[in-house]
């Protein structure tokens, strides 16, 4: 890719380098965020059918105030205007780095240290590495006329050791600040008056989700945690912050020929427990589909296509997608699941201003299938060691909230500085390490950033012996009939002939043996509230209270 250097004139006021350079009378006072100017059309661009490409030597007087940009994933301006973000990027150590920008129609372009690194419509999909020393280094992202500025400008980087390109911390943007250039009241207000619609979510699919895109760029795999695996269905948290005005979407996929066809998508936006800023809604405007690949990329970098096609309610959804939404994003989760034309599609969400927040439904209306016996403490004592949450040698000690969250609540929680109540690290991915002691056996076991951590997971059976010790006496029913189990490997129950034979084969997996000689080994789900044959969709068991 073809690199320029551009030399701006000073008269601009762009460069904060010759800011820093002008305040000779006392140090600098360094703030956070970049500087933004906006300038008018130019006579270049009056025929839209270019491509609205600008010189910046040519962009003129700037119009309006200049504000300050808190984020470059995305930065926004007047959608008729040119507009110009620029400060300083914190470079924390040697190394190659990476950018990528993209905006509608790529009408844009990243410059560090004066030196183009994204060049105007050099493709969405580009991406350009250079050498960076450690301190601070000039930064400028220009959007342009026709580049869409309500929805924004996108700049992503891949700093050294790290995997995937991801949005530039907003800690690391700063600009000198003279005390000319103030926030942007319009945002400002936004934000306090609509504040953010979810910091997470929770998706359940049948089959599962192959990507996820947020305002066009794509969530990457650090931010997903799978929670839960079903025969091949699944259950995801996605650590995302959606705001009115954002887009998200998710490219699912399912196979027909599985459990005769049946399939399941339903998302909830999450704010906590129970505390829905959205959830998926066939009936509702703000679902639309895409299943054509050949828009496909259209329908996922700009807000506003294909939204005219809606999303559809599912003629025969997964029989469990209801009770894993409300097992994971709360009891009274009140979405529906829904889908598009085919077995691969492309589902979005877009964020209207005002969106409403829906109400969650009544706890009492809705059932658990989870066993009562798998929370009693007094037959499944189980007792916090040690918990350690950190990366390297850098860790917290988080034994006292690890005990209140499974010994005293018995509740869910997340492996996030939020949940945990400290941030040895911060920025950086951490894990958490848990010693336990659950009846008399010492156990460990690591849990990673995001990640969502069961009181089933404690309480439950840990291996094929406590899985026999806690399944005698339980009754489990499914469509042919219904099974009791004994503590003398016999199962009983209506439907079945003869008198099966059970063994516990690990925490969560049995071996059934029939009368007529038949076997067949049988899965739990993570709350032992069902089981299922392994390879048959209709033998489904849920447990009889």
């Amino acid at each position: 890719m073809m690199k320029t250097t551009l030399l701006l004139s000073l008269t601009l006021g762009l460069c904060a380098a010759a800011s820093l350079r002008a305040a000779t009378a006392s140090p600098p006072r360094i703030a956070p965020g970049l500087v933004v100017a906006e300038y008018p059309r130019n006579a270049l661009q009056a025929n839209e059918k270019d491509n609205f490409y600008l010189p910046l030597e040519k962009l003129g007087e700037p119009i309006g105030d200049k504000y300050i940009a808190e984020s470059l994933s995305p930065w926004k301006w007047e959608p008729e205007r040119n507009a110009v973000a620029s400060g300083f990027l914190e470079i924390e150590a040697d190394g190659d780095y990476s950018f990528t920008t993209h905006s509608f129609y790529d009408r844009n372009l990243l410059m560090i240290q004066g030196e183009v690194v994204c060049a105007f419509r050099d493709g969405d999909d580009t991406v350009v590495t250079i050498p960076l020393k450690k301190g601070r280094v000039n930064i400028l992202s220009a959007g342009f006329v026709g580049g869409r500025g309500a929805d924004g400008a996108f700049v992503r980087w891949k700093p050294p050791g790290q995997a995937e390109l991801s949005p530039i911390p907003t800690r690391l943007l700063s600009h000198v600040d003279d005390g000319s250039v103030k926030p942007k009241v319009v945002e400002k207000e936004v934000k306090r008056s609509s504040g953010l619609l979810a910091t997470h979510l929770v998706t359940v699919t049948d089959d599962f989700v192959v990507e996820a895109y947020k305002n066009g760029v794509r969530i990457p795999a650090g931010q997903r945690t799978l929670v839960n695996e079903i025969f091949g269905a699944t259950v995801e948290r996605m650590a995302v912050d959606v705001r009115p005005g954002d887009w998200l979407v998710f490219h699912v996929v399912n196979n027909q020929l599985r459990w005769g066809g049946s399939k399941y998508f339903a998302v909830a936006g999450m704010l906590g427990t129970n505390d829905f800023g959205f959830v998926s809604d066939p009936a509702s405007e703000a679902w639309s589909v895409c299943d054509d690949p050949d828009h496909v990329r259209d329908f996922i970098r700009r807000r506003d296509e294909g939204t005219d096609i809606r999303a559809s309610a599912i003629a025969k959804p997964w029989e469990e997608g209801d009770e894993h939404m409300r097992q994971n994003a709360g009891a009274g989760f009140p979405g529906k699941p829904l889908w598009g034309g085919g077995a691969s599609t492309w589902i979005k969400f877009v964020a209207r201003k005002n969106h409403p927040k829906p109400p969650p439904l009544p706890v009492k209306e809705v059932t658990h299938t989870a066993p009562k016996a798998m929370l009693n403490q007094t037959r499944w004592p189980v007792q916090i060691l040690y918990g350690m949450y950190g990366s390297g040698d850098k860790n917290a000690d988080v034994t006292l909230r690890l005990k209140d969250y499974v010994e005293i609540k018995k509740e869910w929680f997340a492996v996030t500085p939020a949940s945990l109540g400290v941030d040895p690290i911060p920025y950086w991915n951490k894990s958490l390490w848990i010693a336990y002691v659950k009846d008399g056996v010492r156990h460990e076991v690591r849990r990673y950033e995001n990640e969502h951590v069961l009181p089933e997971s404690f309480y439950g059976p840990q291996d094929a012996p406590e899985l026999t010790k806690w399944l005698p006496e339980t009754r489990w029913h499914a469509e042919k009939g219904e099974l009791q189990f004994h503590a003398d490997h016999t199962a009983t129950g209506y439907g079945f002939e003869g008198l099966p034979q059970w063994e516990a084969l690990a925490n969560n997996k049995m071996r059934i043996t029939w009368a007529d000689g038949r076997k067949a080994e049988y899965f739990f789900d993570y709350t032992w509230g069902s089981f299922r044959e392994e390879g048959a969709g209709k033998a489904l068991f849920h447990v009889v209270k």
